[in-house]
């Protein structure tokens, strides 16, 4: 039973689209031999049993559990006791060797909200409180209305020994790799976003990082959401692929910018510090470049403005990336100069968006080594024009 297909627009119209990027590829390739995945075979009882021992964990995604209705919930419960073939789970293995669902995610909170709910087992993997019945089942009707203890304990046993096929990608191997890997099995069913990907790779205090940089209970999320407007969504968790993108700059010079942006994004992440005080500067940094933001650019900040009478436009990420990243490293006097002329620096920022070569590098593959150094070294000149 495929997963389910999202219809969902994740365009949002607060957020400028990046066009042109499809073409510009990784230039940086994997090493073939890098790639480990195993074939594991296991029955459902024992993917049941390693979700109870906390063995099996779900990535945090906006969308995560409870896609599929409990008709469709209930028909998957039912495929495994007609001894249906169901497709292959995919996880990944951690350094901690707990396994992360991949794919198979709907089928994974179905066997929890049923079976494990059912026999008081808190595993909380899906948010469900409660178990649910089965209904509108198709040959097996006789059990609708059932829970999991209510069901003879022959057909218990058949869905706990149905066989399942698991595709394991080992432990140790390369993340840009495991992106790779994740993109193309992401290719139909749910497709995820390039940042949910990194999210999935990244479980612990890397992405717990990243959401405190966007959480309204921080300091730093609080100035990140007002410099914004409050105008980037956390759905399909653009908030923190906009955070990702300051992080991966504010850690690597764009000198060291490789083609393609995704990949440099997930080096980016690979390389935030788990040293507290590291973090510490890293926050105080953002917060400081989102506060000069909003002084400087009110709530027209990361957007473009080619003249004083342009209509308000969408969020630009690559305007995001250049002001937070150069801003967030101007000291306390340089911050309060640029503050000074802040009137004569917006002029001549409008002046160099009409200028060809920037425009276009903020608009049209923005991801190319060019567009990248051009728009960091335009920006960075005039930042330092009225900063020093």
């Amino acid at each position: 039973m495929p997963e389910p297909s999202l219809q969902e627009d994740v365009n949002d119209p607060e957020i400028e689209l990046e066009e042109g990027n499809e073409d510009i590829s990784s230039e940086i390739p994997f090493n073939p031999n890098d790639i480990s995945i195993n074939i594991v075979p296991r029955n459902i009882g024992q993917l049941v049993e390693m979700m109870e021992y906390d063995e099996i964990l779900i990535p945090k995604f906006q969308r995560l559990p409870n896609l599929w209705s409990i008709k469709k919930k209930s028909r998957f419960i039912e495929s495994l006791m007609l001894n249906l073939p169901i497709p292959l789970f995919y996880f990944d293995e951690g350094d901690d060797k707990k396994w992360r669902v991949i794919d198979g995610l709907q089928r994974i909170s179905t066997l929890e909200h049923f079976i494990l709910l059912d026999k008081k087992k808190k595993v909380n993997l899906s948010g469900n409180t409660e178990p649910f019945r089965l209904q509108d089942l198709e040959f097996r009707t006789e059990f609708n209305g059932r829970l999991w203890n209510e069901l003879p304990k022959d057909i218990q046993r058949r869905i706990s020994t149905n066989q399942v096929t698991i595709n394991l990608i080992g432990k140790g191997t390369p993340e840009q790799v495991k992106y790779n890997i994740f993109s193309r099995i992401n290719q139909g069913g749910i497709e995820l976003d390039a940042q949910e990907i990194r999210t999935a790779l990244f479980q612990g205090y890397w992405i717990d990082f990243l959401e405190e940089l966007v959480s309204s209970l921080t300091l730093e999320g609080k100035s990140f959401l007002k410099a914004t407007d409050n105008s980037i969504p956390s759905r399909r968790q653009q908030d923190l692929d906009f955070v990702t993108r300051f992080i991966t700059f504010y850690l690597f010079d764009y000198k060291e910018y490789q083609p393609d942006m995704d990949s440099f994004l997930t080096k980016g992440t690979k390389a935030i510090p788990s040293n507290l005080k590291a973090q510490k500067q890293i926050k105080l940094d953002f917060k400081n470049s989102m506060d000069l933001a909003y002084e400087i650019f009110d709530n027209d900040a990361f957007r473009k403005r080619l003249s004083n009478f342009d209509k308000r436009k969408p969020i630009n990420k690559s305007l995001f990336e250049i002001i937070s990243t150069i801003f967030s490293k101007l000291n306390e006097s340089q911050r309060n100069k640029l503050c000074k002329n802040k009137e004569l620096f917006l002029e001549e920022f409008r002046i160099l968006q009409n200028s060809k070569k920037f425009l276009e590098s903020i608009s049209t593959s923005t991801a190319s080594k060019e567009k990248v150094r051009q728009r960091q070294e335009d920006f960075q000149a005039l930042v330092n024009k009225y900063s020093k």
